[in-house]
């Protein structure tokens, strides 16, 4: 993995308008009231007939408005005030109006997403009817020398909380069938049930990384494809919304994994943290050639990727995926000097459509 750099930030800039301007503004629609009690201010229409029809005091009042109105438009400003630069495509939050997920977010088209999926962690268990745990030894699955269990000691609720552990300890033999894996380290993966995998829509996490800045956790929030559609890993697609290495303690990179990836381009190195050890929400926006990556609101990488061929965009990132969460070790790069136990705390996990 190359070195990350760089971060970068927009001020937008903002004009008023001249205070004389405003107060003139202002005693015209003072005048319009007093002169027609009747009449709704900065609403007056004057038809045709309506002129022909009027009483000399009724043309009086129209000249004094013209006087005032003049006035006003010699005083004002010579250019409308400058607008501000178009926000950036970050859905915002509407009122006080809420589903299951929280208060509403509105799309840029204007409409709202539709939560899809919310975990709290407010029990004192994890739900298995949304989740199911990560065992190497069912499985087979592991990362480099982890060995996955569903043990309290890797992963527990507390606090109203999900709590993922890397662990160094004692050597375990975690069998998988005829494989065996001699390992010290043990850690924690969920991944959510086939019945919440989805194509399309907005994914996010609330979560803090271990307080360590010495090499060998390693651990994050990403998605994974339900079927092996164009092949195996990583023909079908992998999204990482969240992922994290403790060798480099600030960069919480997301990326995209597919056939013809480019790592210089397809992942994220400018998405930085200065406190991973807080909470921090990590967002992705997976539309249909076009995956957007957000922390704490603020985007920090977008990408429309270009498969290799016979596959073509949006393939292979056009079928379910599912969420998955993680915190194990990276042997290769453990030391001596690495803080064992390292948590992952989550404090939601939401999708929307």
């Amino acid at each position: 993995m190359p070195s990350p750099p760089r971060l970068r930030s927009r001020r937008p800039s903002r004009s008023i308008t001249s205070k004389l301007g405003s107060d003139l503004y202002r005693s015209v629609a003072f005048v319009l009231a007093a002169l027609d009690t009747a009449a709704r201010p900065g609403r007056v229409g004057v038809t045709r007939e309506g002129v022909l029809g009027r009483s000399a005091a009724a043309a009086r009042r129209l000249m004094v408005v013209a006087v005032l109105v003049g006035i006003a438009a010699l005083v004002a400003p010579a250019t409308a005030p400058a607008s501000e630069p178009p926000s950036p495509r970050i859905a915002h939050r509407a009122g006080d109006e809420r589903d299951r997920c929280g208060p509403l977010i509105v799309k840029p088209s204007g409409r709202t997403w539709e939560c899809t999926f919310v975990d709290n962690f407010s029990g004192t268990t994890l739900d298995s009817e949304r989740w199911m745990t990560q065992r190497t030894t069912q499985t087979g699955f592991r990362t480099e020398r982890t060995c996955y269990t569903d043990s309290p000691d890797n992963l527990a609720l507390s606090d109203g909380t999900l709590v993922l552990t890397a662990r160094k300890g004692r050597m375990v033999n975690c069998h998988f069938g005829a494989a065996l894996l001699r390992t010290r380290y043990t850690g924690g993966m969920i991944g959510v049930r086939d019945r919440y995998t989805q194509t399309y829509g907005r994914f996010e996490v609330r979560g803090k990384f271990p307080a360590t800045q010495d090499a060998g956790v390693h651990g994050g929030f990403w998605m994974y494809p339900r079927d092996d559609t164009y092949g195996r890993w990583p023909s079908s697609g992998e999204i990482d919304v969240a992922e994290w290495w403790s060798s480099d303690p600030t960069l919480v990179i997301p990326s995209l994994h597919f056939d013809g990836r480019d790592p210089d381009v397809d992942s994220g190195w400018d998405c930085r943290v200065e406190d991973v050890s807080a909470f921090h929400t990590y967002t992705v926006v997976w539309r249909r050639k076009l995956i957007e990556f957000s922390i704490d609101g603020v985007p920090c990488f977008s990408r429309s990727w270009d498969p290799d061929s016979p596959l073509r965009q949006p393939q292979p990132f056009d079928h379910p995926f599912r969420m998955i969460l993680n915190m194990g070790v990276s042997a290769s790069t453990a030391t001596r000097h690495t803080d064992f136990p390292a948590p992952y705390v989550v404090d939601y996990v939401k999708a929307w459509k």
